[in-house]
Order: structure tokens, then sequence, then C-alpha cells
């Protein structure tokens, strides 16, 4: 029967140094190359001017001469009021004026389409709105909020030009409806 010989007490040693050059080379790589993507959905915003809106009268036009005494930049946006119930889910959406609603229940593919041809009817040819403001229930989930934006970001100014001008403005008393 044949022996094996013993080696000696010879360990294989890990050169730590080696490694530690090797992850702080990888990571140096890593943070130099990294390119975060863009943004996604990029939306010029608008907020409202900072005065009351409900006040228009002090919103006098000097010049005019024909009485009519209201501020241009009050008429060139179209509110749309974004309600939701309880879980956040979207519960009607109404255009223009807060009691008449498009949209009553959850969004749906074909209740997406009927918000985006009466928002698309308020931008005709001979229309004055350039921008859509935002009236959001603060229980509204962000992902409904989106989908809403998306329909707004698809419709048409009357140039031809698409509407990239949104601005928000929490709803109060949502449940008054």
């Amino acid at each position: 029967m044949r022996r094996r010989k013993k080696r000696g007490g010879s360990e294989v040693e890990i050169n730590l140094a080696a490694m530690l050059d090797m992850a702080f080379q990888l990571l140096a790589f890593f943070i130099l190359t990294f390119r975060p993507a863009p943004i996604e959905g990029h939306l010029q915003l608008h907020m409202p001017p900072p005065v009351p809106l409900t006040n228009v009268a002090q919103e006098i036009d000097k010049e005019n001469t024909e009485g009519q005494g209201v501020n241009e930049a009050f008429l060139t946006k179209l509110d749309l009021y974004l309600f939701s119930d309880g879980s956040g889910d979207i519960s009607r959406i109404a255009v223009g004026s807060r009691s008449q609603f498009v949209v009553k229940g959850k969004l749906t593919a074909e209740k997406l389409d009927t918000l985006s041809s009466s928002i698309g009817a308020f931008f005709g040819p001979d229309s004055d709105f350039d921008r859509v403001q935002l009236v959001v229930d603060k229980r509204l989930r962000y992902d409904n909020l989106m989908r809403v934006i998306d329909v707004c970001t698809q419709q048409k100014l009357a140039n031809g030009e698409p509407l990239l001008r949104i601005s928000f403005v929490d709803l109060l008393n949502p449940d008054t409806e």
C-alpha cells in the first residue's frame, strides 16, 4: 500500500490588494459610463396665476372700451375636473364646468376615447384655448392622473401644435358633488 506524502502546511493565499484594486476599477467604470434614461413624458407645466380665480372683476382691462372687463389669460385655459372615489380611482371627469360630467366610473379604453373627443371639441379651429388646467382630487392615484394627462397631450391646438401646457390645481370640497 502506498502512502501519500503530506505536503507542508502551505495554504492558498488570496491577494486581497489585487481584488480591491479590481473592485475599485469596476466601480469607477460603472460610475463613469452610467447614462440615466431620459425623463419619461416630459411636460411643460404652467402653474395658475397667483391671483384668486374667483375674483375676476379685479382683472379689468383698462384699454378695453367694449365693457368685457375680463383678463384674456383666464379665457385661454380649459378646466378639467377629476373626482376620485375612496380607493383612488377616477369616479367622474367633468370638462369645462364642474357639474357637466363627461365620464362616470372607472376609466376604460372607451371612456378614455369619450374623454379625448370631449376635450378635442374644445380645441377646434376657432378655439381660444391653449392650455388645460387639471383640477385634481387629492385622493386620486398617480397612474389614473397620468392616463388623463396622456389623453390631454394627444390633443392638437387650433394651430396644429400638440397641447403641452398643463397645470394642476387641488380640487376643493370634492365631496360636494
